[in-house]
């Protein structure tokens, strides 16, 4: 209702002025008003659960809806900003009052022509996604061997992984190996010895990096037991950690039930 109450002071304004421009499109912002209001009131009952398309479990606005709300930006920007340019009904004795429509009018141009551009690159970075290849072959990955890179994200270390990917018999696809750039989680470190595995979701050898490894499912020593050498290592690496504070106590001693489950 806001442009509604800045309209009827634009028709008051222009009556006491006898400009027949502003009186023109204060009538025009206080018809449009509850328009845009209800369009607003329509988004926010999307958002709030009443959308037909959900992504990710969040609702989304539709495009036929999101289409509408932008143009309504654009009829209120259009004639607002003629009126102002080109002091429509509006006379030299009060051409200060141009500034008025002038404002509102870029503003809601500005306004439409932004979101407009945003959703058109969402909708794009969307469907770019949806025809990416999504890993749903139930497989186990065995380590072969893991080297750092020297690079973090989010804190987490981005390691280099040689890896044995071995889908499920049922899945019909054979067994292949793969060199694989990861971003480990901090609780996950204690199961990265060699031989050490996790499930995962895999592609397949047609795209052999594509992969969703589940870092909480580890599966300790299963191509061969860790050596008596490796698990002071692993332990000592996981006291720093959590020294530092960077596990939990409840994760710390998961991890180190694990370790020495691998003898």
């Amino acid at each position: 209702m806001k442009l509604a109450v800045l309209g009827g002071l634009t028709v008051a304004l222009g009556l006491a002025l006898t400009e027949t421009g502003l009186i023109a499109i204060g009538a025009f912002w206080v018809l449009l008003g509850p328009v845009m209001r209800l369009h607003g009131r329509r988004v926010l009952a999307l958002k709030g659960g009443d959308a037909e398309l959900v992504v990710d479990g969040k609702p989304v606005v539709d495009a036929r809806t999101f289409a509408v709300g932008t143009l309504l930006w654009f009829v209120l920007g259009a004639p607002s900003l003629l009126v102002g340019l080109l002091e429509l009904g509006i006379t030299s004795d009060h051409t200060q009052w141009r500034w008025l429509p002038l404002v509102v009018g870029a503003l809601a141009l500005g306004v439409g022509g932004i979101s407009g551009v945003l959703y058109l690159l969402g909708t794009a970075v969307s469907a770019k996604a949806q025809q990416s290849p999504r890993p749903t072959t139930p497989a186990t990955i065995t380590i072969r061997s893991a080297a750092e890179t020297g690079t973090f994200i989010n804190e987490r270390p981005r390691l280099s992984l040689e890896l044995l990917v071995e889908p499920e018999p049922g899945s019909a696809m054979a067994a292949y190996e793969v060199t694989k750039l990861a971003t480990v989680p901090y609780t996950a470190l204690g199961s990265l010895g060699v031989g050490d595995g996790f499930r995962a979701l895999v592609h397949g050898p047609d795209r052999p990096t594509v992969m969703d490894i589940h870092w909480d499912q580890p599966i300790a020593g299963r191509a061969t037991g860790a050596s008596s050498g490796e698990v002071p290592a692993r332990l000592a690496e996981l006291d720093e950690l959590h020294r530092a504070g960077q596990v939990s106590d409840e994760e710390y001693r998961a991890q180190r039930e694990r370790i020495l489950g691998s003898l």
